[in-house]
């Protein structure tokens, strides 16, 4: 096989071991053991070394450009009318094996291709002879030039004339594995706070602690009656929701892009997506049946410090941090904030003098007050959050899972889509369609089950519009 070949081999052998991971966990479900565990690590070992193989694979070809099949074409004799030489006009003899062409620039071919047209013109020669009495049967470049000029209509093809030859010209893409990928709030908050399992259960029902009535103990004396008390519980549902999104690309472009159209897509898929989670989470609107509510959903926020500098930011973080101490709610907290603010914080001197920088050393190290900073760029400049993760709960199982399909029908719209018909009076008839089988296509699935809720009220603050 040629380079080609082995690396469309390649991407076959790691897209099914892909699969029969995802099929071994669903035999599994939650009954993962040690002997799972272990078929789980063995597949990954070999995933990774497929990919790796895969990766050194297409480096090659970018080295030693794109092998091809080698094309046999048959050889057709042609007849050629040859001119009458004469003693005073020989031929030119053949040019010596090892001598190197003669060059010559483009404008001199121009000129001589002209003169030999004049010549067959005006002078009753033909082509044949115009060229030979030059020395020009040999040279591919007159006679190419000598056809643009007797047929100026047709152009020859050239790398950047599109739909006539641009097509055919191999380029390279350099890889997108991004230097400057988004940080998710998601992964690291949900990893803070509680996580459940549904298994194959669709709703589970979590128990909120109410503040009132509390059952703390109380002194009592000494053969005195110990108070009984009770305390309360809320339920709250906690079900699935899911991301997802569709995409689509033809047979003929996953099987010779590079890098390869599928992998790329995987890569922005998963990218665009967690900032598309952070957009939900970090917002204030209210859970619907699609999706879950924002952390600042009927959360007031703080009123910003004025004055800016070390007081303003002090300010800020005591405001914060209030609003959780007010709930007894310090087990876990979690600040979540623009890197352009993290950078704020660790440029901010101390009012006691210039060049003292009291949180430069901490932020840096991703910690501000002792407690854990979250940054991304999803959190709008000048915005601070902190949250208690103790309370922040999401299910588990919210990895992304991809299905390629060749045989669906889809409904092209990237807004509102429909289902592809509908019935009434008339039909709803979804337009326009696709159908992956009929156009050879191939569509990408991405699926990704999750869900997040608060356990608490009281357990998020919030400011934005910071003078620091």
């Amino acid at each position: 096989m040629n380079i080609s070949e082995r690396i469309q081999a390649a991407q076959a052998n790691v897209a099914s071991l892909r699969e029969r991971l995802r099929q071994h966990y669903d035999e599994a479900g939650d009954n993962l053991d040690e002997e799972a565990m272990a078929k789980v690590s063995d597949f990954n070992a070999k995933i990774d070394e497929e990919v790796k193989k895969l990766d050194a694979m297409q480096k090659s070809e970018h080295m030693l450009g794109s092998e091809a099949e080698p094309v046999t074409v048959p050889v057709v004799p042609v007849v050629r009318s040859v001119p009458m030489v004469t003693p005073d006009r020989a031929p030119p003899p053949p040019r010596p094996f090892a001598m190197p062409k003669k060059h010559e620039e483009p404008g001199e071919l121009l000129i001589n291709a002209l003169i030999a047209a004049g010549e067959i013109k005006w002078g009753g020669k033909s082509r044949e002879a115009a060229l030979a009495e030059r020395g020009w049967s040999d040279d591919v470049g007159v006679r190419t030039c000598l056809e643009w000029v007797q047929r100026a209509a047709t152009n020859p093809a050239t790398s950047n004339t599109a739909t006539w030859a641009q097509e055919l010209v191999a380029q390279q893409w350099a890889d997108l594995i991004s230097a400057l990928t988004i940080a998710s709030v998601y992964g690291p908050l949900s990893g803070y706070g509680v996580r459940y399992t549904l298994g194959r259960f669709g709703l589970i029902n979590i128990p909120i602690e109410q503040l009132t009535p509390t059952i703390a103990g109380s002194f009592v004396a000494e053969g005195a009656p110990i108070p009984v008390r009770q305390g309360a519980f809320a339920t709250q549902q906690f079900g699935l929701k899911k991301m997802a999104v569709i995409t689509s690309y033809t047979r003929e472009l996953f099987e010779h892009s590079t890098p390869n159209i599928d992998t790329q897509l995987r890569d922005m898929i998963g990218r665009h997506t967690s900032v598309a989670i952070d957009t939900v989470l970090l917002d204030a609107n209210p859970a619907t049946t699609i999706r879950p509510a924002g952390l600042r959903n009927g959360v007031s926020g703080q009123t910003p410090t004025a004055g800016g500098g070390f007081n303003a930011l002090v300010g800020d973080l005591k405001n914060l941090m209030g609003v959780l101490v007010a709930a007894n709610s310090v087990r876990n907290p979690v600040w979540i904030m623009n890197p352009q603010q993290a950078l704020s914080i660790s440029l901010t001197q101390s009012a006691a003098g210039v060049g003292v920088f009291p949180f430069r050393d901490e932020i840096m190290a991703g910690r501000l007050n002792g407690y854990p900073v979250i940054q991304s760029t999803t959190v709008p400049a000048t915005q601070v959050i902190l949250v208690d993760a103790a309370d922040f709960a999401s299910l588990s199982g919210d990895d992304a899972r991809f299905e390629l399909s060749d045989q669906a029908t889809l409904h092209m719209e990237d807004t509102t889509p429909l289902a592809i018909g509908t019935p009434g009076a008339p039909p709803t008839v979804a337009a326009p369609t696709r159908s992956m089988f009929q156009t050879d296509s191939i569509a990408l699935r991405m699926i990704m089950p999750m869900n997040w809720t608060m356990r608490r009220t009281g357990v998020i603050s919030w400011v934005t519009a910071v003078t620091w």
